[in-house]
């Protein structure tokens, strides 16, 4: 278990889903707010509800750094933060029917038609709250947008796994976020949906089981000339997709890649190091990614192109720009 004061990194645990109870150090209502911003909102829950269990998510660092001096500040022990995309962490970190209720307050809305899969509503963010909430579990989701909250509102009604309990224009809560002043000031409307599980779901999870360490050997030679072509080369199969972005040598070899399991991505570092006959192709040291399809995929295919005549790669704008 990898844990600062109130940061989390799952990336070091050993198995998937968490045992939150081992977390915490105690058994304790899970409560989950993804998008904490500054913390505010989190902090203020955690310091009313002792008696729960409280996590974040949020991929700011400025955010982490302001919401880790409010828990200071109050004291708080029943707090973790971890630096990932909400989505996945909802997904991926939690068992079937641990997490009485999650937040979701003012996401961006992404209106352009072209950014839809970037909402956090996309892709199977419904039925990853259909598996973790438990049964009664509720969703309160907070917008400034009217058409984006009856977006959401009939996306639930739609829904088999949900019943819409609430839908409120003019929100007004005893504890508000920084977004909820600001739009009130300037004279916004702001929504809430509430949603209440009454069916559970099965989602399919990246990590689930063991989290095995990620690293290949071969044998041959490597030369820089074909270290160098690697650059700019994308890998795709199904859902899974990598670049190699930049290749460095510095006595060792290094590479930047950036990879993607369905709407997950993540940067991290390769390192090619060469043991008398041997290379050994692993994860830097600097480097902290999840295990994911896609990540071990990574090693397995340069490993492939560095002992074969080379795979053909194709260029992907969405991946490359990132």
């Amino acid at each position: 278990m990898v844990v600062t004061e109130y940061e989390l990194r799952p990336q070091g645990f050993s198995r998937f889903p968490i045992d939150w109870e081992e977390v915490f150090g105690r058994k304790a209502k899970l409560i989950v707010e993804i998008g904490f911003g500054n913390g505010e909102f989190l902090a203020e829950l955690a310091r009313r509800f002792p008696e729960k269990n409280f996590v974040g998510f949020e991929v700011s660092i400025t955010s982490f750094v302001k919401a880790q001096r409010k828990f200071k500040q109050l004291n708080l022990k029943n707090v973790r933060l971890v630096k990932v995309d909400g989505r996945f962490g909802l997904r991926e970190l939690f068992p079937d029917e641990s997490v009485e209720k999650v937040y979701v307050n003012f996401p961006c809305p992404w209106r352009k038609a072209r950014h839809q899969e970037r909402r956090i509503t996309s892709g199977d963010f419904v039925e990853t709250l259909a598996a973790v909430l438990e049964r009664g579990g509720t969703l309160e989701f907070a917008t400034d947008e009217d058409w984006y909250a009856r977006e959401v509102k009939d996306m639930f009604e739609e829904s088999p796994y949900f019943v819409v309990e609430d839908f409120v224009e003019g929100l007004q809560r005893d504890i508000e976020t920084r977004y909820e002043r600001k739009w009130k000031e300037r004279g916004k409307t702001n929504f809430l949906i509430v949603v209440r599980k009454v069916h559970g779901a099965h989602v399919k999870r990246l990590l689930e089981g063991e989290n095995e360490m990620a690293h290949v050997s071969f044998s041959g030679k490597v030369t820089w000339e074909k270290l160098k072509d690697l650059e700019g080369k994308v890998f795709r199969e199904g859902d899974k997709v990598f670049v190699v972005k930049k290749v460095y040598r510095d006595g060792d070899f290094l590479f930047r890649v950036i990879s993607t399991d369905g709407n997950f991505q993540q940067q991290y570092y390769l390192n090619l190091s060469q043991h008398g006959d041997k290379w050994v192709l692993k994860i830097d040291e600097g480097s902290d990614p999840y295990r994911t399809p896609a990540m071990k995929w990574s090693l397995r295919k340069i490993m492939e192109y560095l002992t074969t005549d080379g795979l053909p790669g194709e260029v992907l704008q969405d991946v490359v720009d990132v």
